[in-house]
């Protein structure tokens, strides 16, 4: 099933004559949402591309700037209305070029937040970035924001989800994806055409290459590559030999390399840390309700009798705990351990043997700042 479509289509509303009749219009620091949702589901859409907003901006500051206007989100309820609002068939949401549009189902789920962290890169990339961005680069860091894992108070990107390595890896040995140098000259009407997973997930593990191969190696090349094609207006080609400093046959050498080499859950630690803050997230809250805990176990047992203090100013979503407690047994030893001026360390020491320690800070009542740091095992 396709689970989008991609930017930069040849629709709009204004040319369809199709304008979205939507029940409210919610303005939100970087959107306005215009929605039939209720009001507790467009807190929650609210405050996700908020987040998804933020984390859009502070990953590509070496070569964007920041989001100076409201941006246009219709998330529908209803399929039918997405369509007649001049969403396309067989997909879900869609960045027409001027709005960002999606199916929110009932319920949302995973699979909408994932969509809309895509598409709304796109609506990011031509808002924000701007520039002639290849197609495939476009689109791979559409599908690296989409895979982000959302904790409450940002996000975990880079995991790689092992259905996803093992048909990268099938679809390299069977020789299914085309050329590097092909892929890198695709133009936006032969992607669109094909609309093949085949292309998404080898846009995706270039991009996922690009940012995490060898402790981030070529990152700054990338940063430097996409600034001035985005920024400089250089051809691809010539910021692509600038940056990195060879042709394309030795990038798809070393990437093949890199994804033939992975084992079985190479994020482990990262869906680990996904876990991880998503606790210290509602830990945090707590915290700033002046309810707090003596022992991991004491935290436990508040989060799964729902009892634990949450300010509605710093709300989140229900479902987002339950999911990290399903997780979190799985994972390793919890240890909650008090500090001074009511805070709070929060770790989990993997099964693996090293440990991730989430600590927060509170200011005048709210939510400042949450961060997971990874230690390695002795």
């Amino acid at each position: 099933m396709m689970r989008h479509v991609a930017s930069f289509l040849v629709v709009s509303f204004i040319s369809l004559g199709v304008r979205p009749a939507l029940a409210e219009t919610y303005p939100t620091q970087y959107y306005n949402i215009h929605t039939d949702l209720s009001r507790s589901d467009v807190r929650e859409a609210a405050l996700r591309i908020s987040k998804m907003a933020e984390e859009y901006q502070s990953r590509t500051r070496g070569f964007a700037g920041k989001i100076t206007t409201k941006l246009p989100f219709y998330l529908f309820s209803n399929p039918a209305d997405y369509f007649a609002a001049g969403g396309l068939a067989n997909s879900a949401g869609v960045y027409t070029g001027d709005k960002l549009m999606a199916i929110a189902g009932k319920p949302t789920s995973g699979d909408t937040w994932r969509l809309v962290q895509h598409e709304g890169f796109h609506q990011f990339l031509h808002a924000v970035i701007g520039g002639d961005i290849p197609v495939w680069l476009n689109e791979g860091m559409a599908e690296y924001f989409g895979e982000a894992i959302f904790t409450g108070d940002g996000f975990v990107t880079g995991v790689i989800p092992n259905y996803r390595l093992g048909r990268i890896q099938q679809a390299m040995r069977a020789g299914a994806f085309v050329a590097i140098p092909q892929i890198m000259v695709t133009e936006r009407g032969q992607w669109n055409h094909e609309m093949k997973t085949a292309n998404y997930d080898q846009a995706w593990s270039m991009v996922h290459f690009l940012v995490h191969a060898e402790s981030g190696k070529y990152r700054k090349s990338l940063d430097g590559f996409l600034r001035e094609v985005s920024r400089k207006g250089l051809s691809w080609e010539i910021a692509w030999r600038k940056n990195f400093g060879s042709g394309v046959g030795d990038f798809e050498k070393l990437w093949r390399s890199y994804w033939l080499g992975l084992q079985e859950n190479p994020t482990s630690d990262m869906y680990a840390q996904a876990t991880v803050a998503t606790m210290t997230s509602f830990l945090a809250r707590a915290y700033a309700g002046k309810q707090t805990f003596r022992s991991a176990d004491e935290f436990f047992a508040a989060a799964k009798g729902k009892t634990l203090k949450m300010s509605s100013n710093d709300w989140l979503p229900p479902a987002l705990l339950e999911r990290a407690l399903k997780n979190a047994p799985q994972l390793g030893k919890w240890s909650l351990e008090p500090k001074g001026r009511g805070s709070a360390a929060f770790s989990c020491t993997l099964n693996a043997g090293s440990k991730l320690t989430g600590t927060f800070v509170v200011k005048k009542g709210r939510v400042h700042r949450v961060n997971v740091e990874l230690s390695s095992a002795k």
